[in-house]
């Protein structure tokens, strides 16, 4: 049984950088796939090692979180708004030949596009998609937060000059952290976030042509919160039935679900697939 919890000893996943691609890794597989990490917008590959990679390696799963370029460790901060969709995907695929093995790959949020764009590449073996950006693309709910909820919408639309804004983002954090997780650790997580391209915050409002993991025969994998107003469920819902994915809506997390006080739920829907569809 894997303890979904948080362990006294800080986990350290090894540090390394693969064309200029920071990447975390822990864990040696067994034989079986490895599982690929691609963080949301704002993000990098910390997220994942906040709390999943540790006890999913320990499970015997070879895990590796990347940062795309611009964000965490990879090159390129500088020429962060000039990086698009499609250099994230050329990011993820050159880590995905660096791993030498077929791939399981997850995607939370904006990589859960990129993750969705990769579909077709003959490494993929399944794909979960967390809160992810749907195909459909994000301009009719971003339309609908700007009327519902401006003052999150506008906490939003700054994401990309995040790393210049002194103001506590109040509705962006009650968007991307439930309430049960504590203020304190709420706000130390937000410090840790950064300004997104905003060239790949346009882009990813437009529909986006993406395979189906069903038409490939792939296992697919879709979590959503019914809290998140970042990715309504109904949204990801269509996104699951374009896939054939088996859809869990979560109630105890947020949009941050790796991140969410109630972390564990989302782990224990994402251990209990993996080990149905994989062993």
């Amino acid at each position: 049984m894997i303890p979904f919890r948080v362990r006294a000893a800080r986990f350290e996943p090894e540090r390394v950088v693969v064309g200029g691609i920071e990447l975390l890794r822990a864990g040696d597989g067994g034989g079986r796939p490895a599982i690929l990490f691609l963080h949301g917008a704002s993000a990098a590959a910390w997220v994942w090692a906040e709390h999943l990679m540790q006890p999913l390696a320990e499970a015997g799963w070879r895990c590796a979180a990347l940062s795309f370029r611009g964000h965490g460790g990879s090159r390129g901060r500088a020429l962060l708004h000039g990086f698009g969709l499609l250099d994230y995907v050329l990011d993820a695929q050159s880590v995905l030949a660096s791993l030498d093995a077929p791939v399981i790959i997850v995607g939370h949020s904006l990589g859960g596009l990129v993750a969705q764009m990769l579909l077709g590449d003959p490494r993929l073996r399944g794909i979960v998609l967390m809160a992810p950006v749907p195909p459909e693309g994000l301009a009719a709910v971003s339309l609908k937060l700007a009327v519902s909820d401006p003052d999150l919408w506008r906490e939003v639309a700054r994401m990309p000059w995040a790393d210049a804004i002194d103001t506590p983002p109040q509705r962006l954090r009650r968007a991307l952290f439930s309430e049960t997780l504590s203020e304190a650790r709420a706000w130390s997580l937000l410090q840790r976030f950064q300004s997104e391209s905003l060239r790949a915050l346009a882009e990813a409002q437009w529909p986006r042509p993406v395979a189906s993991a069903r038409l490939l025969g792939l296992p697919a994998l879709v979590l959503s919160s019914r809290i998140d107003p970042l990715v309504p469920a109904d949204a990801v819902s269509r996104a699951a039935w374009f896939h054939g994915a088996h859809h869990v809506m979560l109630d105890t997390v947020a949009h941050a679900m790796m991140l969410d006080h109630a972390w564990g739920d989302m782990a224990r829907v994402l251990v209990s697939w993996l080990d149905a569809c994989f062993g």
